[in-house]
């Protein structure tokens, strides 16, 4: 179960061939009310037609229930918030993802993440909540785990995004971003406008990434974190539920499908095996 590409680690397997292949980005609506949307880490078996979403952590605080995905951030043994991140079975390399969801973070401290990211690279796009304030969300992006902490933008006064499910688009193309919530951009980042002379290379995103959704203690991080998020968790407040009613992604690149094979590796050993207990028989 941990053979999936958003997690493996082909030069730290047993074998080069140990990681799934990537499926990659088609145009889905999911809707999370209904049907095979998501699955639990364990119980998915790597083909992206059985589920649109797969929790990443085992012990799973993520769920369909209520007519969404929820996920909940609970509190631990050591007073801190172990919370849950689910994850697109399929990658994307530019396009328009668009999410009905809400906040969770109802407290300072408890923070919801709706993200397209590739951990390998670290690149990433996002919307990040806050429990200091639940009348915006903010907008980021990193370039090779790099942020400019000056640009994290703000969204203008919204409804309660912790009360109140808000639409949220990401729009990414070669040659910019933008982020909107219901049907308003608010922001846009020019990849010409990201130009670093120093490096002679675009601070901008564009490798395949993940979409994913999360909720995590921030209180319990690093003071820099921490204060950003809205300090301590207030856990009398709890609980702490983010929850997506929908997905809907348009691929920039169509028809850019992979058709699911099962674990090259898993098929050698399978041969292996049996060729040696023939001839242990013999």
């Amino acid at each position: 179960m941990y053979c999936m590409p958003f997690n493996c680690e082909s030069a730290n397997s047993y074998s080069s061939s140990s990681c799934w292949d990537t499926a990659h980005c088609v145009k889905s609506n999911v809707n999370f009310a209904s049907g095979n949307s998501f699955a639990q880490i364990a119980d998915y078996s790597g083909n992206p037609a059985d589920a649109a979403f797969v929790s990443q952590f085992e012990p799973s605080n993520a769920k369909q229930a209520n007519g969404e995905l929820e996920m909940t951030l609970v509190k631990q043994g050591d007073g801190k918030g172990f919370g849950a991140t689910v994850i697109n079975t399929r990658a994307i390399q530019y396009g328009t993802v668009t999410a009905v969801m809400k906040s969770g973070s109802i407290s300072g401290g408890v923070v919801s993440s709706f993200i397209i990211r590739n951990d390998k690279v670290g690149d990433e796009i996002d919307f990040e909540f806050v429990g200091a304030d639940k009348s915006t969300v903010q907008s980021n992006y990193y370039w090779h785990d790099q942020l400019d902490y000056t640009k994290m933008i703000k969204s203008p006064v919204l409804p309660d995004t912790t009360a109140n499910y808000h639409t949220y688009q990401i729009v990414w193309t070669p040659d910019q971003i933008q982020w909107a919530v219901n049907g308003n951009t608010f922001r846009t980042v020019k990849r010409a406008d990201t130009w670093n002379s120093a490096t002679n290379t675009y601070s901008f995103p564009d490798s395949e990434s993940y979409v994913s959704f999360s909720i995590w203690d921030g209180g319990s991080a690093a003071k820099g974190t921490s204060d950003w998020a809205g300090g301590a968790i207030q856990w009398g407040q709890a609980p702490f539920v983010m929850g997506v009613k929908s997905l809907t992604i348009d691929c920039f690149f169509n028809g850019n499908e992979t058709t699911y094979k099962p674990p090259k590796a898993a098929v050698t050993e399978s041969a292996e095996e049996s060729a040696s207990a023939t001839k242990s028989a013999s």
